[in-house]
């Protein structure tokens, strides 16, 4: 047997083989509202602060994922790059002002001229099909805000010694709902002081605890920009239509699904809601993409930007 089918054998029995006696193991020593750990134990570990919420994350003993410690900036500015076809529109000067930080989502790694101090991914299909670009981000260094799925699929594709951001993990909210991390899905409490809802849709400012994300990214990353202590906001991309047309860096033939247009009655009012938020706590905020379907902010040129 030569030493490459040895590898593949061992990489099978790790990954698939032991995997499977881990979660069958999982299954008949946890409570069924755990089920959702079943791929991560034992592999993973957490540390939780008296609040509930993730402070440290280790993977295999080794810590991965340090929440205590998030980087701040001197900028009082910053934009989230979103992947919608407007960002080609945006003149590429705007990417690389001094006086602003840059907080990509998704494809966003895609504009090789942006150096972003904060990146978002959440969503586990992406992971999957365009490892290519997370592998971007991981390789870069940012301050890399993900979810416990995400990083799962990341630590099976890549050592953790190849990784040079710097990890925190998020636990989202859907539809009430969180799961915790090698914890029990739960309902969570609305009325907890950090968060504002109104019309049953919520903000939070806490994001060590938990974030709505109402079926979008671009929503997670807000709450994740507000944490991070900005006095003006730049969403760039944030288009919320076309959604027949490739992202920005997308071809027609690579395109991938979107079901975003499947929860429009989500995603508006929520916007719609941050939007009185960051108002009452007077942060500016403008929405780069003039033909946006979000009415929500008001609508700055980004060439008089």
């Amino acid at each position: 047997m030569n030493l490459n089918t040895q590898k593949s054998l061992n990489l099978l029995f790790s990954n698939i083989i032991l995997r499977n006696i881990y979660k069958f193991i999982y299954k008949h020593t946890h409570p069924k509202t755990h089920k959702h750990n079943r791929k991560y134990w034992p592999y993973y570990s957490v540390i939780r602060n008296e609040l509930g919420g993730i402070d440290k994350v280790y993977f295999r003993k080794k810590l991965i994922a340090d929440n205590t410690l998030i980087p701040n900036s001197e900028c009082q500015k910053a934009m989230l790059v979103a992947t919608g076809p407007s960002i080609q529109e945006c003149p590429e000067d705007i990417f690389k002002r001094k006086d602003i930080d840059y907080i990509g989502i998704n494809g966003s790694i895609s504009l090789d001229y942006v150096n972003f101090k904060y990146y978002v991914i959440i969503d586990f299909n992406f992971t999957k099909n365009r490892f290519d670009l997370v592998l971007k981000v991981l390789q870069s260094k940012c301050t890399f805000f993900t979810t416990h799925r995400c990083l799962d699929i990341i630590l099976r594709k890549i050592s953790p010694d190849l990784i040079k951001c710097q990890i925190k993990i998020i636990e989202t909210i859907t539809e009430g709902v969180v799961e915790r991390f090698l914890g029990p899905r739960i309902a969570i409490n609305p009325h907890q002081d950090y968060f504002y809802l109104e019309n049953e849709k919520g903000f939070s400012n806490h994001i060590r605890d938990s974030i709505f994300d109402y079926f979008t990214v671009s929503y997670v990353a807000l709450q994740i920009v507000y944490s991070l202590s900005y006095e003006e906001i730049y969403l760039a991309g944030l288009d919320m239509n076309n959604f027949n047309q490739p992202r920005f860096y997308e071809k027609s033939m690579n395109k991938q699904p979107t079901m975003l247009d499947q929860y429009l009655t989500e995603i508006f009012p929520a916007f719609e809601v941050a939007s009185h938020y960051l108002n009452k706590q007077n942060i500016k905020v403008y929405n780069l993409s003039l033909k946006s379907a979000i009415e929500s902010f008001e609508k700055l040129d980004p060439k008089l930007l």
